[in-house]
């Protein structure tokens, strides 16, 4: 019997060794779509998990990435004071790269986007849809480029179009891409481009022609009243639950009489 329970400890011993215990065993972690994910695959969801999470686009696990993946006291805040409709409305973070739809004051959706370069920015102003297309032709920016015709491949444009109006301005639109590696990034002509599931499945079917679309920095946005941030809160205290007395039964007593004695 001696013999068999050293073994049996012997046999535990290698098995903790093989597999040891896992550090941090039944610790927080956000919700996200990466984890499982390789590749371009996983940078695309880890851009998501950003745009949701109201953090610059990176595509990396960064500092504030990690600090909002591992921490339950961190809290996503949209504070929108001054919305243009009751309605619903785009906002395009051009500091965060982000694209987030609105009803009011209340967002309904958060993508990753890739707006202009620094020699061809994506203007800072309130704007509006003025057209939407599907498989739209692309003309090339006025002789700049090749032209190339709706379902081209090499389309710059995705399979959806939505121009803007904006003050000033003229060319500018909301559109899917042929390059979703380069999402997050400052890298078209000053056009906003989205990954071509998002803007398919999400905004382009709700967005309607004359709705506004706020475009601009971080603090250019909280100047018009929009403030998109993830901040740290202590948590909440834990109320103690007072345990109520029990109360004894009352004994009943049936067909029974008390004797005195």
């Amino acid at each position: 019997m001696l013999r068999r329970l050293k073994r049996l400890n012997v046999f535990i011993f290698a098995l903790l060794l093989i597999f040891p215990a896992t550090v941090g065993a039944g610790s927080y972690v956000r919700p996200n779509n990466f984890m499982d994910k390789s590749g371009a695959e996983k940078v695309a969801e880890i851009k998501k998990f950003q745009a949701l999470s109201n953090l610059t686009v990176t595509g990396g696990i960064d500092d504030m990435t990690y600090k909002v993946l591992y921490g339950p006291n961190m809290v996503v805040k949209d504070e929108i004071t001054n919305p243009p409709t009751p309605g619903e409305w785009i906002v395009i973070n051009k500091s965060k790269k982000t694209l987030t739809y609105y009803k009011g004051t209340s967002p309904m959706y958060k993508f990753p986007v890739a707006i202009g370069t620094s020699s061809t920015p994506t203007p800072s102003a309130k704007g509006k849809i003025m057209n939407k297309h599907k498989n739209p032709a692309w003309g090339g920016m006025n002789g700049k480029y090749e032209p190339k015709a709706s379902d081209d491949p090499n389309n710059p444009l995705g399979e959806r179009w939505m121009g803007l109006n904006i003050p000033g301005f003229s060319g500018y639109g909301i559109h899917g891409t042929i390059k979703p590696a380069q999402i997050g990034q400052s890298v078209s002509n000053g056009c906003i481009r989205m990954f071509n599931y998002d803007i398919e499945t999400f905004i382009f079917p709700r967005a309607k022609v004359g709705m506004p679309v706020w475009m601009g920095t971080d603090q250019e946005l909280a100047n018009w009243g929009v403030k998109q941030t993830v901040v740290e809160e202590a948590p909440k205290p834990v109320e103690k639950v007072q345990e109520k007395p029990v109360q004894p039964k009352e004994e009943t007593y049936k067909g029974a009489e008390l004797l005195e004695f």
